[in-house]
């Protein structure tokens, strides 16, 4: 189906800029003169302007479908590109990324509501995971590729490549991407901000947003910024030598997610598979606290670990959908996936304070990462725990009180 191979192509743009601090985040660090926090605040300012971001986006899938959408939202990120790559100060730096993820906001939440609305709830989780597989592509260019242009070219020039990439997206989306069948074409628009409102008083979805807050977040806190300054702080490794290595738990996370979506389209029971992909995420995260110094194929092996069974969001998301009503899928999804990015943003900025006062308590660089990676097991134990209290099935009755 064109359109879905057009949705590809739209979330490995939004997968690119997801991660791709982690790669420059030396070269960045020094041109822009960012400290941990700021560069862990400069990552996150995506992630919070995506979730920020979802609200517009959501009354707007609803209304106008994601063809419209996303093809007009994507224009955001190639301005925001453009400033960054400009960028002579942090600030300006700051806007671009904000205006990146502001054009990133409806991709995946428009993409999953397009498959929503025209495969069956059966095929859902596993058409999203492809969908999430495919464009993976994107998360692979943001690593080894990323690093030999930034090395070749620098960092400025290597990032006008995504940009050309993005434009041309946005232009198939609004030429070639058929329209769907919004929900609230033809509700008013302050019906719709109640609706959006009443999504978050479904009960049953409060043991589950622990899990969007944390599980992506801890995922992103290493492949999307500290992979690249762990490598090359501990072990010292050039751009290359790093981008190999994101690029392993990259491809990880490609193949993992496209397992995990066989393995619930065989199992039926997507609650436990999320469950499951949870727990063994932890072991790799707990492995690093105890010895984040023990070498570059040992951190190699975890990553990898960490991304073929991290990234368990369509699981999560398919999990929420069977609690919402079709009216509200634009505004649960997009709500939802607000709340995975204000995770992101909460978790990238908390771990670049945590690793600034280890330093500050005179910890040498492997004992910084030990405290990251036990913040990072600690958050996802916690939201496991409580998302095993959640129902494994809704009826996708209307949301109420």
């Amino acid at each position: 189906m064109p359109a879905l191979l057009i949705l590809c192509l739209a979330y490995s743009v939004s997968l690119f800029y997801r991660g791709m601090i982690a790669v420059i985040a030396p070269e960045l660090s020094a041109d822009l003169s960012l400290d941990d926090s700021g560069l862990g605040l400069l990552s996150s300012t995506f992630f919070i302007s995506f979730a920020v971001a979802q609200i517009p986006a959501g009354l707007a899938l609803d209304r106008y479908g994601a063809r419209l959408t996303v093809g007009l939202f994507l224009w955001f990120s190639v301005l925001g590109i453009a400033l960054f790559c400009s960028a002579d100060s942090d600030l300006q730096a700051f806007v671009g990324q904000a205006l990146v993820g502001v054009g990133c906001a409806p991709v995946f939440t428009g993409s999953m509501l397009f498959i929503g609305r025209h495969f069956s709830p059966e095929k859902f989780a596993y058409i999203t995971a492809m969908v999430i597989a495919v464009g993976s592509v994107g998360d692979l260019f943001g690593t080894t590729p990323l690093a030999l242009l930034a090395q070749e070219w620098g960092w400025r020039y290597a990032l006008l490549v995504p940009m050309t990439v993005t434009a041309l997206v946005a232009c198939s989306c609004l030429l070639w991407l058929p329209a769907d069948r919004p929900g609230g074409a033809h509700q008013p628009l302050n019906f719709m901000l109640r609706g959006m409102v009443r999504v978050t008083q479904v009960r049953q979805l409060w043991p589950v947003i622990p899990m969007f807050l944390v599980s992506y977040a801890v995922l992103m806190a290493i492949r999307g910024l500290w992979s690249g300054p762990y490598l090359a702080e501990v072990f010292f490794l050039g751009a290359g030598e790093r981008g190999q290595i994101i690029l392993s738990m990259s491809l990880a996370m490609a193949v993992g997610t496209f397992m995990l979506g066989l393995v619930d389209r065989r199992l039926k029971c997507t609650k436990r598979v999320a469950l499951v992909s949870s727990l063994v995420t932890l072991i790799p995260l707990i492995f690093l606290a105890l010895r984040p110094a023990q070498g570059p194929d040992f951190s190699l092996w975890a990553f990898v670990v960490m991304g073929l069974f991290g990234f368990n969001y369509p699981l999560l998301i398919s999990h929420c959908r069977s609690f919402l009503a079709p009216a509200y899928l634009g505004r649960g999804m997009a709500l939802l996936t607000g709340l995975s990015f204000i995770g992101v943003a909460l978790v990238q900025s908390l771990s670049g304070w945590v690793i600034e006062a280890a330093a500050g308590a005179g910890l040498d660089s492997p004992g910084q990462y030990r405290m990251l990676f036990v913040m990072l097991a600690l958050s996802l134990a916690l939201a496991t725990l409580v998302y095993s209290f959640s129902l494994a099935r809704g009826r996708g009755d209307e949301p109420s009180t």
